[in-house]
C-alpha cells in the first residue's frame, strides 16, 4: 500500500510539473513493481532462513539473496533506461518506496523495531 500511495504521489508531482506523460506511468509500473516483489522475495528469503536449522547455510541463502536480488535491481534500472517508452527517472524513485514506507510507518508510530534484542545484550529488561 505503501508503495501505491507514494507512486500516486510521485505522479502527482509530475503532472503538477506538466511532465506526466505515459512513459511515467511505464515506469511507475516498472519500478513500482519491481519494488514490491524485491520486498516479497526479501520476505521469502528471511523465512527460509529462519526455518533453516543450519544457522550457516541460512545465512549463506541470505547473502545469495541479497546478491541476485541487487544484481536484478541493476537490471531493472538498465531496463528503464534501454526501453524507450519508459520513464527512467519515474521507475528509479519508487526502487525507494519500500524504505520510505518503514520510515512513514515508524514517524507515525505504526512499527515499531523490536529491541529485544539490544535488550538482552545489555544483560535484562534495562531496570536497575
Amino acid at each position: 500500500m505503501g508503495v501505491l500511495c507514494f507512486s500516486a504521489v510521485m505522479n502527482l508531482v509530475f503532472a503538477c510539473l506538466k511532465k506526466w506523460e505515459l512513459s511515467v506511468l511505464w515506469g511507475t509500473l516498472l519500478g513500482g513493481g519491481w519494488a514490491v516483489l524485491n520486498f516479497f522475495l526479501l520476505g521469502l528469503t528471511v523465512q527460509g532462513m529462519v526455518a533453516d536449522p543450519d544457522e550457516k547455510r541460512g545465512k549463506m541463502k541470505l547473502q545469495l539473496s541479497y546478491s541476485l536480488r541487487m544484481l536484478l535491481t541493476i537490471g531493472v534500472v538498465v531496463l528503464a533506461i534501454k526501453l524507450p517508452g519508459v520513464n527512467w527517472i519515474a521507475a528509479v524513485i519508487p526502487l525507494f518506496f519500500t524504505r520510505l514506507t518503514i520510515l512513514a510507518m515508524q514517524m507515525l508510530g505504526m512499527y515499531k523495531p523490536d529491541d529485544k534484542k539490544s535488550e538482552n545484550k545489555e544483560g535484562g529488561d534495562g531496570t536497575v
